[in-house]
């Protein structure tokens, strides 16, 4: 069970902070934007990259003003951010804090969207920009080039390509807009400029990351010396998960997400962004393993199953309920989870629309 709930909060996570990561983040394989900063935040923007945007080069040059009851707050900024793969470092000029680690999630992340075909990518792409409460808005022309306009959030972009342009945004009063005034394509680019410049200290944040993070991703792609788990396939086949995920609405969720992972096969959907989720899951009844926690969980009966409803997470990070749901027929369990947790009443509904 506790393998069960990594993978998923795992998936939840990285889908959180890296839902744009992928094998080419833009469809422009390197390139120059000069951007102008305008409105409470006035400055540049330079950007480098490279490798469809796999490396990234970042200076930014800043002042940003803020007045709330009568009191005007100021910030400077000049800060350089590299990227290469999974490696970033950040360059503070004003205050000297030098900072590097690794990208939270990046090789899960982008096994995620290297496994989807083109199609399967644009569908989750646009049900996560339904789920932000984010339209199209057809196209239009910066700098020659024919960006696709989006909104979403109070924020608007044009963008070429996978590639930001020009963004508007105007939240709480608050205005940032930012214009690209040169771009310049499939240009070369030395590869120093994605390695961190010599001469300069660096303080390693990986370990400020896993407390922040936990070792999700080290669990779920490295081995542990004699406690790894062996997880059962489930002999469910995904095609049949898949069309009865795809026959599936819950009111007011949006589908991000259909894979078999592991030997599972995994649902999830979203309402609000990531504010609220409910995920299935389709396991093996192998995996499942009644015993510590699980005691805890409530056992009754309904339709003649024997079901477990109980709390998915103690931890602070991630709250919410689980109802297991076994289905004899096909040696498997039903796991429906969501957070934040619903009570049980609910979840059995939605588990009784799932009817496997």
């Amino acid at each position: 069970m506790k393998n069960l709930l990594t993978i998923t909060l795992s998936l939840v996570l990285a889908f959180q902070l890296t839902a744009q990561q992928s094998a080419k983040k833009y469809a422009v394989k390197s390139g120059k934007i000069e951007y102008e900063l305008t409105g409470n935040t006035t400055g540049t923007k330079t950007v480098f990259f490279d490798d469809y945007g796999d490396k990234y080069f970042e200076h930014l040059k800043s002042v940003s003003e803020t007045k709330m009851f009568g009191v005007t707050d100021r910030t400077e900024t000049d800060k350089i951010t590299i990227i290469n793969k999974s490696h970033f470092w950040t360059i503070d000029k004003i205050n000297g804090e030098n900072r590097e680690g690794e990208v939270p999630y990046y090789n899960s992340s982008r096994s995620m969207f290297d496994d989807m075909t083109e199609e399967e990518q644009q569908k989750f792409s646009d049900e996560l920009l339904r789920s932000f409460g984010g339209e199209r808005e057809g196209t239009e022309k910066v700098l020659g080039y024919t960006c696709e306009k989006i909104s979403v959030m109070g924020s608007r972009s044009w963008i070429y390509k996978g590639v930001t342009l020009k963004s508007e945004t105007k939240v709480m009063g608050i205005v940032a807009n930012e214009t690209a005034i040169n771009f310049e394509k499939d240009i070369s680019i030395s590869a120093s400029k994605f390695n961190a410049p010599a001469g300069i200290t660096f303080s390693n944040i990986q370990q400020q990351q896993q407390g922040m993070f936990g070792d999700i991703e080290m669990e779920m792609y490295e081995e542990e010396d004699g406690d790894e788990e062996d997880i059962v396939p489930v002999t469910y086949s995904f095609e049949k998960f898949k069309n009865k995920i795809n026959a599936f609405h819950p009111e007011g969720y949006s589908l991000m997400l259909v894979r078999s992972e592991d030997g599972q096969h995994i649902a999830l959907y979203t309402k609000g962004g990531f504010a609220n989720i409910i995920t299935v899951i389709a396991t093996a009844e192998e995996n499942m393993e009644f015993e510590g926690e699980m005691n805890e969980f409530e056992t009754f009966t309904h339709q003649g199953k024997t079901l477990r409803y109980g709390d998915l997470d103690q931890d602070e990070e991630m709250t919410g309920k689980a109802l297991l749901i076994p289905y004899k027929e096909h040696d498997m369990y039903i796991i429906l989870m969501s957070a934040p947790g619903k009570d049980k009443n609910t979840l059995i509904k939605i588990a009784d629309k799932l009817n496997f």
